[in-house]
Formats: C-alpha cells, sequence, structure tokens
C-alpha cells in the first residue's frame, strides 16, 4: 500500500532549519509562504521568528523584517500568527529604545563648581538660571541654535559631541546640591524651546536679544 505524504510528516527541525536558511531575518512573506505550508507549526514558526529578529535587534537589519503583509491577504490563522509576530517584535524595539535611552551620557558640566558655573554663564553671556537649564536638560536639543552648541563647547571647553549628546539625553532630576536651595529640589519637567527659556529665565533685554538672534 502506498501512503501518501503530506506536510505535516515534516519534522519539525527540519521546517525551522529550512525557515532559517531562506533570510538571515525572515520577514512577513516568509512567515507567511511557511505558515500557510506547514499550519500545525504556526505558533512554532511564529516565535522562532521573533527570536531570529531579537538576536538582530540590536542592528539596522531589524528595520527590514517589520511585517508588511496585511491582514486581509492572509488566513485568519496566518494573520493571527503574522500579528502576534509583529505585536512581540514592536515589544523588543521599544525595550531597546528605552534601554538606550537610559544609558548615562556624560554631563560637561558635572566637573564646574559654583565659581566655574558663573563664569561659564558670564562667557556665554547668560545668566545661571539659564545655564542650569542647559545643564539640566531643560531645553529642546532640537532648538537650540547650533553656533550657541559650539559657543558652549568652546567654552567649557568640551567636544561638540559631547555638548550635543549631552543636550540630547534626558533630563536629569538630580542636580549639584550647591546651585540650589532646600526648598527648590529640581524635578524632571517638559522641556521648554529655546526661545522659552530665553524669556523665562530672568535674563537682561540685551542677553535675551543677543541669543535670539542666534
Amino acid at each position: 500500500m502506498t501512503t501518501n505524504l503530506s506536510p505535516n510528516t515534516t519534522p519539525l527541525r527540519e521546517v525551522l532549519y529550512a525557515f532559517s536558511l531562506v533570510k538571515p531575518i525572515p520577514d512577513a512573506g516568509v512567515l507567511d509562504d511557511f505558515v500557510r505550508r506547514y499550519p500545525e507549526y504556526a505558533a512554532a514558526l511564529t516565535d522562532f521568528a521573533i527570536e531570529l529578529a531579537m538576536d538582530a535587534v540590536s542592528s539596522e537589519a531589524v528595520n527590514e523584517c517589520t511585517p508588511s503583509v496585511t491582514a486581509t491577504a492572509v488566513s485568519p490563522a496566518v494573520s493571527r500568527a503574522m500579528s502576534r509576530f509583529q505585536n512581540r517584535l514592536y515589544a523588543v524595539q521599544q525595550a531597546q529604545t528605552e534601554l538606550s535611552a537610559t544609558v548615562l551620557v556624560e554631563n560637561p558640566f558635572a566637573a564646574l563648581d559654583r565659581s566655574g558655573f558663573r563664569s561659564l554663564a558670564e562667557r556665554l553671556n547668560v545668566n545661571t538660571v539659564f545655564l542650569m537649564k542647559l545643564r539640566d536638560r531643560q531645553i529642546d536639543p532640537r532648538t537650540i541654535p547650533e553656533g550657541f552648541s559650539r559657543r558652549v563647547a568652546e567654552e567649557l571647553p568640551a567636544a561638540s559631541d559631547v555638548i550635543y549628546a549631552h543636550f540630547a539625553a534626558q533630563q536629569q532630576v538630580k542636580a549639584s546640591p550647591q546651585y540650589f536651595k532646600a526648598d527648590q529640589k529640581p524635578e524632571a519637567r517638559e522641556r521648554q524651546t529655546f526661545e522659552e527659556a530665553v524669556r523665562s529665565s530672568r535674563l537682561a533685554p540685551d542677553q535675551q536679544r543677543y541669543l535670539l538672534s542666534l
């Protein structure tokens, strides 16, 4: 008697091996194709696809594996598998983004004592209130004039990329105590634009005109 072979006679390990050979990082089309061919292995294939994506999540290639097949183009079972893959991959990417955001960035103002802090403020033609906003990353880095950032780098002194990285990093909730009274504890808040910071820092009119002209 002749036995007819069907897809479900293929061992899972062989299916996963074949799946891994198609692309280093599986995309929606690959997963869709394999789930159609081996529906009994849909869950295992999805988990395996997630593992492969997680292994490459720190590289730029992970951006290429975001699913692009719509749910209307596949069967309900395949759609569920694709949705699961997309949701899990998104969660992994979000976790990576949050982790990157919490990485400590050098604060080039940290080494300044009270005298050095005031001296820097004078050289930049600002007051200590405005300079504290720069130190504690309270100003939206996208609104800080590039020329002013270079000036800060020159006066500290520090490398320009260190200054840019500092401004772009997360706000600091904890600041050096010598600049605050006991009842003036800093806390994270929504960032101001450069113009808002200039107008709300009790700067002299000529200082404001200078900064807003940059």
